[in-house]
């Protein structure tokens, strides 16, 4: 297995979805919040959402920070594409849970699970769960991901494109 960082970068946040056929490679930082990864094994690219919540407070909400709704659409977008459900395979970063996220985390897994299984996608990796957070790099072109566990997440790390402050 290789991996490589592609020189087109993309910043993913939580309620984004990034679907191409360009070798780009995903950044972001999860929390309690779920990033997926779909990769089409057959047309050789990928789709991946970001969320925060598992389900909306009511059906009236339709926003894609709820991974019910996030994933379900990612989904439909890549069939839309032409991606078959059969070549899909994801991948499932996030979900820790800290005393301050109310079980977020254990329930953003739950759902992304239950969505995938449901469409009989396969989870090729799932690094998700436990108290600390992730930052990630996910490669669009081969699907693969690397990530790294972080005790502590700073406003810098969602945004690392901007300058940082020294001295």
């Amino acid at each position: 297995m290789s991996f490589s960082v592609s020189e087109y970068k993309y910043l993913i946040q939580p309620g984004y979805m990034y679907i191409t056929e360009n070798a780009t490679s995903i950044y972001g930082v999860t929390g309690s919040g779920v990033f997926i990864g779909l990769f089409d094994e057959k047309n050789k690219y990928s789709g991946c959402c970001s969320y925060l919540y598992p389900s909306p407070p009511n059906t009236k909400v339709l926003s894609t920070k709820y991974g019910s709704i996030a994933i379900k659409h990612l989904i439909k977008k890549m069939k839309n594409k032409g991606s078959s459900v059969e070549d899909l395979k994801a991948h499932l970063i996030g979900g820790s849970d800290s005393e301050t996220s109310n079980d977020y985390g254990q329930k953003n897994i739950n759902i992304a699970e239950t969505i995938l299984n449901y469409f009989t996608i396969e989870i090729l990796s799932s690094d998700t769960g436990g108290k600390i957070g992730r930052k990630f790099i996910y490669d669009t072109e081969s699907g693969h991901s690397l990530t790294f566990k972080t005790e502590k997440i700073r406003k810098s790390d969602w945004y690392p494109y901007e300058k940082r402050k020294t001295g």
